[in-house]
């Protein structure tokens, strides 16, 4: 999805809001230190007049504590002020924010049965954010709705709630309204130090009034905002910074948490959000490494992640979902060929840019800058040239814990800039035989191996995760705990299950598939297994998204990473060929039915038929190597036209499902876990383990007549790819 614009100019508008309120609160601060050092010179001029020729005489004395004693009092009363005006403004913010979001929704969807959820902000919500501290008062007795809630109910009016309010505090922990009152305390202790130091040292009020206010005049009796904001003096400079860090904060809080709450509450709309960063020198390490990645709700991280975060986030909306729903039939995303750009600090790039691309493509000199160092700068460039990918590199130059590596950690790592060896370059269509990772039933392990093994899996589970938004790895982490208190495997706690995806990382069925040019070299290559009429099997897979495509044929950019997808036959990727079982003239039918089919899967909903030029881009033709270890279904040879079917349905009947495919299915299972000492809970996993590369489903692929109630069964097959480097893909899926 490409973002609107609006979101882009509305960070910017905030952050220029963000610097009023400050310059506002740091002008009422000012006054105060304006006061107090007024005064002093006030008392230096008084001690001159009266011919006083030392500064500590003891009228002077009692007129400087008084100074101090007013000061005080004074910050006090600047703290409960500010606090006060930041709940106003709180509550401003967060009304705006919440319509804003709703807004740009509405401008999706426009009209249609899907409305978008509003979400009312409570009184109480403002007060609660700068104020409690959720660690004092019991926060966790009132509801909140949560994304199920909304999943659940459906459409409503929901709240932005005190709850949500007092779970946000500042990156160290604090309230907002702590925070001001620790500039005012640590300010109090301050200009009494200040004061009494001068006086020790002999200096005049005035000298000592001088330091307090740095640029500030005391002969301008209307000082500008801005003046006064910039002053450079000792009890000026720190504060200033501090309360500008705290009102910038705070309002990049306001900003995501309003935005979660109504992208939360239309779920069905936009299922994810995206982390925006802004491309810049002065960006924090955890935000370049999140650019551009995309979470589901309540599963990833929102801004801000730091003091001063600038980062935001935006609705990924469901094109595709809605466009499947009444009313939205004709809904498409914004045309891909339209250059869609983001603001940088040097000038407008492509959207989809990265900050790691971005840092890529400037000088030197931006580079030293943002890095901190030419070394570094060494290091980042030759890292993105070994992994292909400037935002790669930046991972590599972010610690676990979201800080820069140092230079002594990149050396320990990598040796020096001229040790990191770019990756071998793949040329397209040259895949030896060998490429292929010939499968072999998995052996036990023991629980140390096993430990071992899904300590490793989970990093590369991890990436997925941090790639793609999909996946996760909690069941990993479950079970590397439950192995770690050394649960015995009888114990019901213990539950070590084996999904598709560890099955294939562990099998390395991730690698990536020869390619060739065309369906043409599928059919004469010498490779490929043949069908019942001799010919090389053809198989043809349908996406309704290029980058679907791209992935599964390894192309993409993150084309190492192989994804299973679901159906009632156990989980692989599904895809359709001419029929390898059944009467001679079923088999010698044409491929052209399993491209139809597969372009079926790949058109747009709103479209009558399938857009030729988006062939390539929607559908993967491929084969299966001859040395492949392959599952066909014996008895589904056996059936006749409508056979083991129900009548008047293209479905299974119940004897046929439950005696024969049920019967597999556990068999299939059953043995896998006696050959790990897993518990497998879908058969595509089971058989992965067993070492299949592919499997033939069940049942002929048939189709049901509405008008005559006839079933007919079409002349090609289903299969489930398990093992995607034992297929050979063709670039262009054009018989």
């Amino acid at each position: 999805m490409s973002i609107p614009e609006v979101f882009f100019r509305e960070t910017i508008d905030l952050n220029r809001y963000s610097n009023a309120v400050a310059t506002e609160f740091q002008t009422t601060y000012n006054d105060v230190i304006l006061t107090a050092a007024r005064k002093l010179k006030r008392l230096n001029i008084r001690q001159a007049e009266a011919g006083a020729g030392v500064v500590i005489a003891p009228q002077t004395r009692k007129r400087l504590r008084a100074i101090i004693q007013q000061s005080k009092i004074s910050l006090d009363m600047w703290s409960r002020e500010t606090s006060k005006k930041m709940i106003k403004e709180i509550e401003g913010l967060a009304d705006v924010q919440v319509g804003f979001i709703e807004n740009e929704l509405k401008k999706v969807v426009k009209s249609g049965s899907v409305p978008i959820n509003s979400v009312a902000v409570s009184p109480k919500y403002a007060k609660s954010f700068v104020t409690t501290d959720p660690t004092k008062t019991n926060i966790f007795t009132s509801k909140e709705f949560t994304v199920d809630d909304f999943k659940k109910y459906g459409s409503g009016t929901f709240e932005l709630t005190a709850r949500q309010g007092a779970m946000q505090t500042l990156p160290n922990g604090v309230t907002v309204e702590k925070a001001f009152r620790g500039i005012a305390e640590g300010q109090k202790d301050a200009l009494t130090r200040h004061i009494r130091q001068g006086v020790f040292s002999g200096e005049s009020t005035q000298e000592i009034a001088r330091r307090m206010i740095g640029k500030l005049e005391f002969g301008q009796k209307a000082l500008g905002s801005r003046q006064k904001a910039m002053a450079g003096g000792e009890l000026t400079k720190l504060a200033n910074h501090q309360i500008r860090t705290i009102v910038r904060t705070s309002v990049n809080q306001v900003q995501n948490q309003a935005s979660q709450a109504v992208y939360a509450a239309n779920s069905k709309v936009a299922p994810k959000y995206q982390y925006v960063a802004t491309l810049d020198s002065r960006t924090s390490p955890i935000c370049k490494r999140l650019d551009g990645r995309k979470f589901e709700y309540n599963k990833g991280p929102t801004p801000p992640q730091h003091f001063n975060c600038r980062s935001t986030t935006v609705p990924v909306v469901d094109y595709e979902g809605l466009s499947k729903q009444k009313g939205f039939e004709g809904l498409k995303p914004p045309p891909v060929g339209k250059v869609v750009t983001r603001p940088s600090a040097t000038g407008r790039v492509p959207q989809d840019m990265t900050y790691g691309e971005w840092l890529l493509k400037q000088d030197k000199k931006l580079q030293v800058k943002t890095l901190g160092n030419p070394k570094k700068v060494s290091y980042f460039k030759k890292l993105a040239k070994k992994e292909g990918s400037g935002q790669k590199a930046i991972k590599k130059l972010v610690r676990d814990d979201d800080s820069e590596r140092s230079l002594k950690d990149l050396q320990r790592i990598y040796g020096k800039p001229t040790n990191i060896k770019p990756k071998p370059k793949v040329v397209v269509g040259t895949a030896k035989a060998s490429d292929f990772v010939k499968s072999k039933p998995l052996k036990k392990l023991s629980d140390k191996e096993m430990l071992k093994n899904l300590q490793e899996y989970r990093k590369h589970a991890k990436r997925q995760f941090e790639v793609f938004g999909e996946g996760g790895y909690g069941d990993t982490d479950d079970m590397i705990d439950n192995l770690k208190q050394g649960l015995k495997p009888t114990d019901k706690k213990r539950n070590l299950y084996a999904n598709l995806e560890y099955m294939y990382w562990r099998q390395g069925f991730n690698k990536k598939p020869k390619l060739v040019n065309t369906v043409k070299d599928l059919k004469d290559s010498k490779q490929l297994l043949k069908g019942a009429d001799g010919e090389n099997l053809i198989m043809f897979r349908g996406v309704n998204r290029k980058n679907y495509t791209d992935q599964f044929k390894g192309t993409g950019k993150n084309g190492d990473i192989h994804f299973g997808g679901e159906g009632i036959y156990g989980r692989g990727t599904y895809s359709a060929a001419r029929s390898n079982h059944g009467t001679k003239a079923v088999i010698n039918k044409s491929n052209k039915e399993a491209l139809e089919l597969a372009q079926s899967y790949g058109k747009d909903y709103a479209a009558d038929k399938f857009p030729e030029n988006l062939l390539d881009e929607r559908v993967t033709a491929f084969g299966l190597r001859k040395d492949a270890k392959i599952k066909t279904w014996k008895k589904g040879s056996t059936l006749k036209e409508g056979g083991g079917l129900d009548k008047f349905t293209a479905r299974p009947n119940s004897k046929f499902y439950e005696t024969e495919y049920k019967a597999w299915e556990k068999a299939t299972i059953a043995e896998a876990e006696k050959l790990t000492g897993m518990e497998f809970k879908d058969v595509g996993a089971a058989n992965a383990a067993l070492g299949v590369d592919a499997y033939q489903v069940p049942l002929p692929t048939v189709f049901l007549d509405d008008k005559t109630k006839k079933v007919t069964v079409a002349s090609m097959d289903y299969w489930v790819i398990l093992n995607r480097s034992a297929i050979v893909v063709s670039k262009s899926a054009k018989l």
